[in-house]
């Protein structure tokens, strides 16, 4: 287990449990001492006794590298506060920290998404929607993934043409700085990002 994962969970272990999961839009079953935290909108059980995550009910998908999950499920429940979304979507560039953090090491996955789903619109729709999401408003087509229930990803496509390459732009509520620090936000957009790309297959 990493550094910060223990951290994570240490800190959601000095938390009451009702809260956080009142907080986080989560379940707490005090009978069990577990969570049940929605994420793409499919169950988790959360352990914090054991420092256990696993999937509960019927999943569409696994996802493939479960690092980011395993470090932002206990953060999530550990750090959410009672901010809920606005609704106001932001560049996360513009959340505090985030112009110095989000470049180099920390740029956005917006081309990876770009160039998987230069082609297929559609598809970039019907992932988002499978992964729990909604149609958004922007560009060529765009959809709202819910990582969790108070961090909502907007991903947004533009297509490609002879002139100008395919783009596409990530954005957060708002109040995504309410509920995680900047690097933790990053991880949660690389994790969307992945998922969305695991779901649609290999790129056409």
């Amino acid at each position: 287990m990493l550094a910060g994962e223990k951290e994570a969970w240490k800190r959601l272990e000095l938390r009451d449990p009702q809260e956080a999961a009142d907080c986080a839009g989560a379940e707490y079953w005090g009978d069990d001492d577990v969570f049940v935290v929605p994420v793409f909108g499919q169950s988790y059980l959360v352990d914090a006794t054991a420092r256990e995550i696993r999937a509960i009910g019927v999943h569409d998908f696994e996802l493939e590298d479960r690092t980011h999950l395993d470090l932002l499920v206990p953060l999530y429940l550990g750090a959410c506060s009672r901010a809920e979304p606005s609704g106001r979507l932001v560049k996360p560039q513009s959340l505090p920290g985030g112009a110095a953090f989000f470049k180099g090491p920390h740029e956005l996955p917006e081309e990876v998404i770009a160039h998987h789903f230069n082609s297929t619109p559609d598809r970039f729709v019907e992932v988002g929607l499978r992964l729990g999401g909604r149609r958004a408003e922007g560009g060529d087509a765009a959809v709202t993934v819910p990582a969790f229930p108070k961090l909502p990803v907007t991903l947004i496509l533009w297509l490609g043409d002879l002139e100008f390459p395919a783009r596409a732009q990530l954005l957060l509520d708002e109040t995504a700085s309410d509920h995680l620090p900047v690097d933790a936000l990053w991880a949660l957009m690389v994790m969307t990002s992945r998922a969305m790309i695991q779901l649609a297959g290999p790129h056409h």
